[in-house]
């Protein structure tokens, strides 16, 4: 059976605005060696999975600074501090597309990479409803765009939906629509 390490020693080595970098000490709990991890302590993120009256999903378009790219994705962001999950969906999906949603839920949650990352990231589903002017942040220029399921299919599959927080979400709605017709 294997057992949990011990935090021994926790030491930031580095604090920015969306992320920090610490190194822990752990102690293994065989031979009770020391090891050093380097962890990047994360907020929360969500995305959100927004349907229209047509049963479209809303995606976005932008600028990526870690790929160099434009990518196309379904909205999302970070949970800002003292946000339940669900405030930052609604705030997220407003601020980057302008439209509200009158219901919402959890539909899936996965650690990002729980190897060195602490963060976790919730999926959304959301029904649309009135369309309002979207609030960017500064460093944000987006567009959107509506796709059928199908579409959003063929996307997933030519790797023009690439970011990896917008594929588990998708795939948490693919299969929570094949959960339901088997229902």
């Amino acid at each position: 059976m294997i057992d949990k390490w011990k935090n021994i020693k926790s030491e930031e080595l580095l604090s920015l605005n969306i992320f920090n970098i610490v190194r822990k000490t752990y102690q293994r709990p065989d031979t009770k060696k020391e090891f050093k991890a380097n962890i990047l302590e994360l907020s929360d993120w969500v995305n959100i999975v927004g349907i229209n009256k047509d049963n479209q999903i809303l995606l976005i378009k932008q600028f990526r600074f870690g790929n160099n790219k434009i990518e196309l994705e379904i909205p999302g962001g970070i949970v800002e501090q003292g946000e339940t999950l669900k405030e930052a969906a609604v705030r997220e999906l407003k601020e980057e597309t302008g439209y509200k949603t009158k219901k919402i839920q959890q539909i899936g949650c996965v650690y990002a990479n729980p190897a060195f990352m602490t963060n976790q990231v919730y999926t959304f589903l959301a029904d649309l409803s009135e369309k309002g002017t979207p609030k960017f942040d500064p460093n944000e220029i987006i567009e959107i765009e509506f796709a059928s399921l199908s579409q959003v299919k063929k996307y997933l599959k030519m790797g023009k939906i690439s970011n990896a927080y917008c594929v588990i979400g998708l795939f948490w709605y693919i299969f929570a629509e094949e959960i339901q017709q088997f229902s």
